[in-house]
């Protein structure tokens, strides 16, 4: 038994090894990019920190409650069939990338009608007065880009269905958001390569559902 844990001993690396390792030698990546999900552009938007956390630490994410509410739903809706639209394609729980730009995402589903096509997004809140709220435009605008590199179509609209109201909205996407959301990925992978703790955003309100509470404190 000694003899086994002196082995596995020989083989581990202490904190000042590993320090040295990840100084001294570059990263290493099957691609040239690191690849950023669509949901993490969302997170960034809501609180850059989250990056932080999830990327950097690495520490465990417990579920909400609305998580938990929102992954329930999103079972449930997968099965949603629009009678009055049976001529428009539909294509769920669909997986796509996009290596020269480093970003990947899964997507509810979304619509071809023969002219264009457009994402689907699922949403359990309150649908918004006006625009869209910055985290969410960010998200679709990514899964929009997706599309865009993976199916030729040029993406002027996303469609959302907010399951409270039981209704679908349409959200143009301009070349801007599409823009910003190239800013966004290159923001993220600066906050993990250099594995700098952001500032705390400005509203604290925020905080209260968040599941990185336990960690973040707002130091």
């Amino acid at each position: 038994m000694e003899e086994e844990k002196d082995a596995i001993l020989k083989y581990k690396t202490n904190k000042h090894q590993l320090r040295t390792l990840r100084e001294n030698y570059p990263k290493i990546h099957l691609y040239e990019k690191p690849f950023i999900g669509t949901e993490d552009i969302r997170q960034f938007c809501y609180c850059k920190r989250k990056i932080f956390f999830r990327y950097v630490l690495r520490s465990p994410m417990p579920l909400t409650y609305k998580m938990e509410y929102g992954m329930l739903k999103h079972e449930k809706i997968q099965k949603i069939k629009n009678k009055a639209d049976d001529h428009v394609q539909k294509y769920y729980n669909v997986y796509l990338s996009d290596a020269e730009l480093g970003l990947v995402g899964f997507l509810d589903y979304f619509e071809y009608d023969g002219k264009e096509a457009y994402p689907i997004e699922i949403k359990t809140g309150n649908i918004p007065a006006g625009e869209l709220i910055n985290s969410h435009k960010m998200q679709v605008a990514a899964q929009a880009m997706l599309i865009e590199k993976n199916f030729d179509f040029l993406v002027k609209k996303v469609r959302i269905f907010y399951t409270k109201f039981q209704k679908f909205t349409d959200y143009s996407i301009d070349i801007e958001d599409k823009l910003k959301v190239m800013e966004i990925i290159q923001e993220i992978r600066e906050i993990i390569s250099k594995e700098r703790m952001p500032i705390p955003i400005d509203n604290p309100a925020k905080c209260r559902d968040c599941e990185c509470t336990k960690y973040c404190k707002r130091g």
